[in-house]
């Protein structure tokens, strides 16, 4: 019997228009993200309810670098954006979608390995060793 993995869900778009700019998820664009959702529990938690973690990704994703950004002061400034609401909302969306297609194709890539694998890892013994029927005296007490 194989067990049945779900199917990935498809690829969030590659980019996303704000305004008149174009904007590419690049690997250090994605890379930064990840760092700000560490993980798919609390990742759409976060984008919801955090402001710090909704301001650093809209500004990081609207900040034209394809590097990944070490220092927040790297970003760009949100007073010299002219972005609207719907904008943001859009940018947040589109980033968590990539971060979370990121947690699923992982988990169903590691899945896929388990299963493949399964078979060929050795089975671990769950009695131990067989009981003895000779019994052995202890040597007693040690000497001082």
């Amino acid at each position: 019997m194989t067990e049945q993995l779900p199917e990935l869900p498809e690829r969030p778009p590659l980019t996303i228009t704000v305004g008149d700019e174009v904007i590419k998820m690049t690997y250090g664009l994605e890379m930064d993200i990840r760092r700000m959702l560490p993980d798919p529990i609390t990742a759409l938690q976060m984008v919801r309810d955090d402001p710090f973690t909704q301001d650093y990704i809209t500004r990081r994703v609207l900040t034209p670098a394809k590097r990944m950004i070490i220092n927040r002061d790297e970003l760009i400034d949100m007073e010299t954006l002219d972005i609207s609401s719907d904008d943001v909302e859009a940018v947040l969306i589109w980033a968590t979608e990539h971060a979370l297609y990121f947690f699923v194709k992982r988990t169903l890539e590691m899945a896929k390995l388990g299963v493949r694998y399964k078979q060929a890892l050795p089975t671990p013994s769950t009695g131990g060793s067989e009981d003895s029927d000779t019994t052995t005296p202890s040597a007693g007490p040690s000497a001082a």
